[in-house]
């Protein structure tokens, strides 16, 4: 199994698109940079389309070397457009009020990238807005954030262009650049305070500063009829993307196998860790790096497989016991107690009620004794 799997990331072509766009309006030779980072025009075609992470940082690693740009991501934002996040751009044009933007951002993030993610704090009179990147390494991630952030802030400032105090500060992880120009680009952009190198920020994250009073702010051109029809269609294309470009992974395999073993047998680790070509201490390592255990996902397995017999079926807590792999009834039901809380024999009952509550059609056959 690959494992550079497990850190696959991807942005929406849209970037891309925007990217091309604003550097050869500045005179930037971008068919040879697409070329170096393995990339062809005929992906700039499919606004639906994704970008591997690691294409768009080679990118960004040579643009950088050959222009010696150290704030591309700020500038990439500085003109960005509603056009440029697609029917998200569209759709929080609609809004009611400054609250649902936040929302739909956040909801409908999926549609632009799977690299990050937000977040929502509050504290008195404010409200903070904070983007967590985890992938790739510091110089895209300080890029990425830098365009995340700017981006959002040039996107308010389109939304509600009669707030003169947006936003109160921004906060950067990474560290203070050298040089006065540079710190100057900043504050054309963001026009506030802005703060660096701030280890209280989740790690990675960076924050905009926003007044907690414009969470209450309309829009001037919501739109209730149209921004039904945009959500339907945003729901739509999530659905899509989520369904083509979800990435697999080795947690996602490993409860493949075990789901897909389970109505026969109760799989053992070092089964499902040769049928990945793995070693079972190995599966063991790789799993624990991604906070989880074999046993864990065993059991979630077994809870749902337990859940589905004890609700849906009449079959007998012995014979669960034996289908999930457990020495008796026993001891399975003092498992499901210790997972659940409740008593097998409590769902049964749950279900008994409700089957009271149906027409039965078949009122001469009981159920089995559990």
């Amino acid at each position: 199994m690959d494992e550079s799997r497990e850190s696959d990331g991807w942005v929406s072509a849209r970037h891309l698109q925007h990217i091309v766009a604003r550097g050869e309006s500045a005179g930037l030779g971008m068919a040879a940079l697409l070329q170096q980072a393995g990339l062809h025009r005929g992906q700039l075609a499919d606004s639906t389309g994704s970008i591997p992470v690691s294409a768009l940082e080679q990118l960004l690693d040579h643009a950088s070397q050959h222009y010696r740009d150290p704030l591309l991501g700020l500038h990439l934002a500085s003109n960005i457009q509603p056009a440029t996040f697609g029917v998200i751009g569209h759709l929080v044009q609609t809004c009611d009020r400054f609250s649902d933007v936040l929302d739909t951002l956040t909801r409908y993030n999926g549609l632009l990238s799977n690299i990050g993610t937000t977040s929502l704090n509050t504290a008195p009179g404010q409200v903070q807005v904070c983007w967590q990147c985890h992938v790739g390494g510091p110089l895209f991630q300080r890029h990425a954030r830098e365009y995340v952030i700017g981006a959002f802030v040039t996107l308010v400032r389109l939304l509600l262009p009669d707030q003169p105090d947006v936003p109160l500060a921004v906060h950067f992880p990474h560290d203070r650049p050298d040089g006065e120009q540079t710190l100057a680009n900043y504050q054309a952009l963001f026009r506030c305070a802005v703060y660096f190198r701030q280890d209280t920020l989740p790690e990675n994250s960076a924050c905009v500063v926003l007044p907690a009073r414009l969470l209450r702010q309309r829009l001037p051109h919501s739109d209730a009829s149209l921004r039904e029809i945009l959500e339907q269609h945003a729901r739509t294309e999530l659905a899509q993307r989520a369904a083509v470009q979800t990435p697999r992974t080795l947690t996602g395999d490993v409860q493949h196998l075990i789901s897909r073993a389970l109505p026969h047998q109760s799989p053992g680790r070092d089964n499902i860790a040769a049928q990945l070509g793995l070693s079972g201490r190995t599966l063991h390592r790789r799993l624990a790096s991604q906070g989880t255990s074999y046993q864990a996902l065993l059991d979630d397995a077994r809870l749902q497989r337990a859940r589905e017999l004890l609700t849906t079926t009449r079959t007998t807590h012995a014979e669960i016991a034996e289908a999930l792999g457990f020495g008796s009834a026993q001891s399975f039901m003092r498992w499901f107690r210790r997972h659940t809380g409740v008593r097998p024999s409590d769902l049964t009952q749950l279900s008994d009620n409700a089957d009271s509550n149906t027409p039965d059609t078949n009122k001469g056959t009981p159920k089995n004794a559990r």
